[in-house]
C-alpha cells in the first residue's frame, strides 16, 4: 500500500508538471485579421530557439537544451511556408490511466520540415497513425498561410479535428485546450487535467476582449501574448493575486502558486501569428518568450534569408543553452524563495518578489520592459509587411533586444536605466541609448536609440 501511495504521488506530481496551455484564434476574431496559435509551455526548464531545415522547408523551433545540432524533438515553431504547430499533452486519452505521449515532438519536427498547409498536416497525421508506431496522446494546434487554424485531438489510433473557423465548433472564433481532450472516450470518467488553466484562459479572453468592448470583441494577438503567460488568476479557486498585492518587495508574503497559467514549470511561451489573405507566407511570425515567461522578454521571430536570430534566445554553441532562458531562471529563483529540507518549493512563492505596490517586483519590471520590446517589435513588423525593412533592419532590432536584455538582467534588483527610459521618453525630446544615456540632440554615433517610445536607427 505504501509503495502504491508513493507511485500515485509521483504520478500526480508528473501530471501537474508536464502540462501546457494553448489557444487558437481564427483571423475572423482578431483585431488585424491574422489568425494565431498560442502556447504556454510547462516542461523541462531549459529551452532554446534554433533554425533547422527539414525535407522541404526551413523553420524556427523551440527545443530542450541538447548538444545535438539536430534534436529529435521540436515543441513548437513555424516554417517559411507559413505553417505553424504546437501541442499540449492530453491525459487519459488512450486509456483511463495512460498519458504516454513520447512521439509528439518527433511528429512536430517532421511536420515543420515538410508541411505547408493544415491539409498536408492532416494527411501526414493520417499516414503516421496508420503505421501504428507513434505514441500520441495530445492536442495538436496547427495554422497555415491560407487562414486555416485547428486543433487535432489525437491518440494512438485516431484524431478529431476542431476548426476555429467553424462557427458551430468555435462560435466566438477561438478555442482553448490544456491537458485533456473533449473527444476522449474517458472524458466523463477521468479528471480534466489543467481545467483550472482552461477556465483562467477563457476568463482572460472574455474579460479582455469581450463583446461589449469598443473593438467588437476582437482579440489582439500582441496584447494576449504579453499578458496571458503572466496572468495571475486561478481558474478554479477564482483568486486573482493582484487583489493581494504586498506593500513592498520586503513585505514577505508566502503565497500558494500552483495551477495558475504561469507556474514553476513554465519554461517558455509563444504565439505564432499568421498572415492575411494576399500577404506573403514569409511574414508569419513567432512571438517567443524563452525561459520562465514571468522573467523573460517576448520577441517577434521571423525567418529571414540570413536566418538571423537574437543571440540571447538561440542555443549557444559552447553551453547549448539560451542566455535569456538562463537569466529568466535566475529571476524565477528570486520569486520561489521557500525551501523545505533544503529543497525549493515549486508551489509556493514570496508574492512580494513577483508584484508589489512599489512596482519593483520581477513581473512588474518584466512587463514594463516587455512593453517596450513589443512596441518596437510591432513597428518592425509593420515595416516588414510594408516591404520597407530588410534583414539588416531585423538584425539591428535583434541586436537592440540582446543589449536591452543584458542591461535588464544586470540591473534586475535595482532602479535601472530601463525604468528611466520608459518613464522619460514621453516627456521630452531627448534620445536614449540602450544603456539609458540621455542625448539632448540626435546622436551622431550609429546605433539603435529610443525616441518618444519609437525605435530610431542612426547609421
Amino acid at each position: 500500500m505504501r509503495r502504491l501511495l508513493s507511485i500515485l504521488i509521483i504520478a500526480l506530481a508528473f501530471c501537474d508538471a508536464w502540462a501546457c496551455t494553448a489557444v487558437i484564434v481564427s483571423g475572423k476574431a482578431t483585431t488585424d485579421g491574422r489568425p494565431f496559435i498560442f502556447k504556454n509551455r510547462d516542461a523541462t526548464p531549459d529551452n532554446a530557439l534554433l533554425t533547422l531545415k527539414g525535407s522541404k522547408y526551413q523553420y524556427v523551433g523551440v527545443a530542450d537544451y541538447t548538444s545535438s545540432s539536430n534534436p529529435s524533438n521540436i515543441w513548437y515553431g513555424h516554417n517559411e511556408a507559413g505553417f505553424a504547430i504546437l501541442n499540449t499533452l492530453s491525459y487519459y486519452f488512450n486509456s483511463p490511466t495512460s498519458s504516454s505521449n513520447s512521439s509528439a515532438g518527433v511528429l512536430m519536427k517532421k511536420a515543420l520540415g515538410q508541411c505547408a498547409t493544415v491539409e498536408e498536416f492532416e494527411n501526414l497525421l493520417t499516414e503516421i497513425l496508420a503505421l501504428n508506431t507513434y505514441t500520441l496522446s495530445t492536442n495538436f494546434a496547427v495554422m497555415d498561410s491560407l487562414g486555416n487554424v485547428a486543433f487535432y485531438e489525437t491518440n494512438n489510433t485516431s484524431f478529431t479535428k476542431f476548426d476555429a473557423n467553424d462557427e458551430t465548433v468555435a462560435p466566438k472564433g477561438y478555442l482553448v485546450r490544456t491537458n485533456y481532450s473533449f473527444s476522449s472516450p474517458y472524458y466523463e470518467t477521468t479528471s480534466h487535467v489543467g481545467e483550472e488553466r482552461y477556465k483562467a484562459a477563457c476568463k482572460y479572453i472574455d474579460d479582455t476582449f469581450g463583446d461589449g468592448r469598443s473593438d467588437g470583441g476582437k482579440i489582439d494577438a500582441v496584447k494576449l501574448v504579453h499578458e496571458l503567460p503572466r496572468y495571475l488568476y486561478h481558474g478554479q479557486r477564482k483568486v486573482n493575486l493582484w487583489d493581494y498585492i504586498p506593500n513592498s518587495i520586503n513585505d514577505v508574503q508566502h503565497t500558494y502558486f500552483k495551477n495558475f497559467i504561469p507556474r514553476h514549470s513554465s519554461c517558455s511561451a509563444s504565439l505564432m501569428q499568421g498572415v492575411r489573405e494576399g500577404e506573403p507566407a514569409a511574414n508569419t511570425v513567432s512571438w517567443i518568450a524563452i525561459g520562465w515567461p514571468c522573467g523573460s522578454f517576448t520577441v517577434p521571430i521571423l525567418i529571414t534569408p540570413s536566418l538571423v536570430l537574437p543571440e540571447t534566445v538561440k542555443r549557444t554553441p559552447d553551453t547549448h543553452k539560451s542566455e535569456m532562458c538562463s537569466g529568466s531562471l535566475e529571476l524565477k529563483d528570486k520569486v520561489f524563495t521557500i525551501y523545505h529540507d533544503g529543497k525549493q518549493s515549486t508551489d509556493s512563492i514570496d508574492l512580494s518578489k513577483l508584484i508589489n505596490m512599489q512596482e519593483t517586483g520581477i513581473l512588474q519590471r518584466v512587463m514594463l520592459a516587455d512593453a517596450m520590446v513589443s512596441e518596437l517589435g510591432v513597428e518592425l513588423l509593420d515595416d516588414v509587411r510594408a516591404g520597407t525593412a530588410d534583414d539588416n533592419e531585423i538584425a539591428a532590432y535583434y541586436n537592440w533586444v540582446d543589449e536591452y536584455w543584458r542591461l535588464f538582467i544586470q540591473e534586475a534588483n535595482t532602479p535601472t536605466a530601463i525604468s528611466a527610459i520608459n518613464a522619460d521618453v514621453d516627456n521630452d525630446d531627448a534620445f536614449y541609448s540602450i544603456d539609458g544615456i540621455r542625448y539632448e540632440h540626435k546622436p551622431s554615433k550609429p546605433g539603435i536609440y529610443i525616441y518618444k517610445h519609437r525605435k530610431v536607427i542612426i547609421r
